[in-house]
């Protein structure tokens, strides 16, 4: 009697368990900031000039980035693999410094791409662009024939430091440091898969990094690498895992693409530890494969849209009656935070 008894009262929790995760699946707390009609941009990645108040996005389709003016209006500000571009994955701005720094890779969404990672590899650059003038001050390559090299998003510190992850043939962290103005590998990521997102906390003692397999924290006092706690029940790796990552008031806001969500991670007071994650942003009807984003005070703005599942098996893009316009949503961290799902 007792084995029924007990077997009972689990199914009982396993239904509400169930219920609870299902009943959350929808969660729009995001408004259309702006679109783009160019739907064969597949975008990557977003940036924001707070001087002239103008949004960049990066194009992985056409290696390219497109200047979005404050009254809506669009254009090309680099041009279509201008001064060797590949596809453009994660970019940002030093507004002080008026540079746009760019990830930039070798890859099968870029259009007319023929290299085969397996026969010649695969190139990867970060790219300096001054962004008064549009022109090249600096590109950082890694051609190496047989090797295969991807940069997939970087940060910049108050000093003018770049921080940049790498992934495939080496699974690393770079640097690009103002004074020496050199690509460096700073260290080798050996514990970490795939690193993506990467963001750094307020105060710049710590380096949060996003991987396949969770989030983890290099001590740049001492170049240590250790992973974020997770309490059970938060899943932050493999379908879960992060692309863009952003510091906010101790909390680390992700976006998930393969869950369509954007989510809050509260830290303890060392940072090393997540506390408690907030859903903000659930499977909004604009949303295939939402990517990267960025902050402008309390408001977050971030790519819907990158549709990198929009291709026939042949490799051909899917026709245009089949794309969306470019999508960028825009949510408000303050105004949503007390009112969304907690998970502790």
């Amino acid at each position: 009697m007792q084995s029924s008894i007990s077997s009972f009262l689990i199914f009982i929790i396993c239904t509400i368990v169930f219920t609870t995760e299902t009943s959350s699946q929808s969660l729009n707390n995001s408004d259309i900031a702006f679109t783009i009609p160019e739907k064969d941009l597949l975008p990557e990645s977003i940036a924001y000039d707070s001087i002239n108040k103008e949004f960049y996005i990066g194009s992985t389709r056409k290696g390219k980035i497109v200047k979005v003016l404050e009254n809506g209006i669009h254009q090309d500000f680099i041009l279509s693999k201008q001064d060797g571009l590949w596809m453009v994955i994660g970019i940002k701005i030093d507004v002080k410094r008026r540079h746009l720094w760019v990830c930039s890779s070798g890859g099968d969404n870029l259009e007319e791409y023929t290299l085969k990672d397996e026969k010649e590899g695969r190139p990867a650059g970060i790219f300096k662009f001054n962004l008064d003038t549009k022109k090249l001050i600096k590109k950082y390559v890694l051609d190496t024939p047989g090797e295969v090299h991807f940069f997939n998003d970087l940060v910049i510190a108050k000093n003018g430091d770049v921080y940049i992850t790498h992934m495939f043939s080496d699974h690393s962290l770079y640097k690009i440091s103002k004074t020496e103005d050199q690509l460096k590998k700073m260290s080798s990521l050996d514990t970490i898969k795939y690193p993506n997102g990467i963001s750094l906390s307020n105060d710049e003692s710590k380096l949060y990094i996003a991987h396949s397999e969770g989030i983890s924290m290099v001590n740049l006092q001492d170049a240590s690498l250790k992973s974020v706690s997770v309490p059970h029940g938060i899943k932050l790796a493999k379908q879960e895992s992060i692309d863009g990552l952003y510091f906010y008031k101790n909390t680390l806001i992700g976006i998930q693409p393969d869950t369509k969500t954007v989510i809050q991670l509260s830290l303890d007071k060392q940072g090393s530890k997540i506390t408690k994650a907030t859903l903000l942003e659930v499977d909004h009807p604009m949303m295939n494969n939402p990517t990267t984003g960025v902050l402008i005070e309390d408001q977050f703005y971030y790519v819907a849209n990158a549709q990198f599942g929009s291709f026939n098996e042949d490799g051909s893009l899917f026709p245009s009656e089949k794309l969306y316009e470019v999508c960028i949503l825009r949510l408000s961290l303050k105004n949503n935070l007390s009112k969304n799902e907690h998970y502790e």
